[in-house]
């Protein structure tokens, strides 16, 4: 048995220490902000869980993302900032954040826009959306897998169905082309986080809020509301908070690792899509199990609620954003 010298045996072991160094080297690894607790059950945490596990398998394991949950790498409202740095490399997080730096995307929260979760779906293949993407890959961040989110309305005094019912109501509403249309309509408007509108209105503070499903679900607002208004057939609240990526860690990608992240990203839409229908059920379960009194928001309420913000949201919103008409007609909104 011939035995190699200890020379030859070195010279080896240094090779692949360096082979496995360069193997190291090749591998992308990511981070992905968002500001929610890491529960899966989420199912936009659920969706961007499976985008990094689809993204590493499609790798090869070449692009590792790792998840960064409840505001431990930027606070939500700082994330388009972050992604225009390049801090960040992808985020989970509400378009509306960055309206103060892109003041078109205030469209993403403007109330009476779309009626059900379809309309919202089929924005995202609009003449406007493309607009809006345009002006966000400008500024620094590209969105890779559209995810949207509805909500209804809880309220402590009676049911929340039309315009004329906020008269004399302080109510927290769901940004500020809400708040000035609610303003005209009688009611008092109060601006907070969600995470203080348990307390709010188990204080009575307000006497009525809008958020999203998620919201509702994850502040436990079952426990302190008596009346709830759910999306479940109709909304006049929508909001989309997509998966997004820097423009910087986009630009150092190669084309196919664009082309994985852009292909996985449009294969999650679809159970994204499903995934807000059946939060918006599971929501008015919770409520209903805590013995509120749930009702649907009807067609017949709707068209009231969006009469009453087509002449005072949209028109505001016209006023205030540049080419907002243009904008408005390209999302769908006949001009007078």
């Amino acid at each position: 048995m011939t035995t190699q010298p200890k020379a030859f045996h070195m010279i080896v072991a240094a090779a692949l220490v360096a082979m496995n160094g360069t193997a190291m080297a090749d591998v992308l690894n990511l981070k992905m902000a968002h500001q929610w607790p890491q529960d899966e059950a989420d199912y936009v945490i659920a969706t961007g869980q499976k985008f990094a596990q689809e993204v590493e398998k499609r790798s090869n394991g070449q692009i590792k993302i790792t998840m960064f949950p409840a505001e431990s790498l930027v606070k939500a409202a700082a994330t388009h900032t972050a992604l225009k740095a390049g801090s960040v490399d992808l985020a989970i997080y509400p378009y509306i954040y960055s309206a103060g730096a892109i003041p078109e995307m205030n469209m993403v929260l403007l109330p009476g826009l779309w009626q059900t979760h379809e309309d919202v779906f089929k924005f995202r293949k609009s003449e406007a959306w493309k607009k809006l993407e345009e002006k966000a890959e400008n500024y620094g961040f590209k969105t890779l897998t559209w995810i949207q989110i509805s909500g209804g309305v809880a309220s402590t005094k009676k049911p929340i169905h039309v315009p004329t019912d906020v008269q004399g109501m302080k109510l927290r509403a769901a940004g500020k082309y809400m708040e000035y249309a609610l303003q005209k309509a009688g009611a008092t408007t109060v601006s907070m986080p969600s995470s203080e509108n348990y307390s709010a209105l188990q204080l009575g503070l307000l006497d009525g809020m809008w958020t999203s499903s998620g919201s509702f679900g994850a502040y436990r607002i079952n426990e302190v509301a008596k009346y709830y208004v759910s999306p479940e057939d109709y909304s006049v609240y929508y909001t989309i908070e997509p998966i997004a990526i820097s423009m910087r860690t986009w630009k150092k990608l190669t084309p196919d690792q664009q082309k994985i992240l852009s292909e996985v990203g449009a294969s999650l839409e679809q159970s994204a899509l499903e995934g807000a229908k059946h939060e918006d059920v599971r929501v008015t379960k919770l409520f209903a199990d805590k013995g509120v009194k749930v009702e649907k928001m009807t067609l017949d309420d709707w068209k009231k609620w969006q009469a009453w913000f087509a002449q005072h949201s949209f028109e505001k919103f016209k006023k205030d954003i540049p080419n907002g008409e243009q904008l408005l007609q390209q999302a769908g909104v006949p001009a007078k």
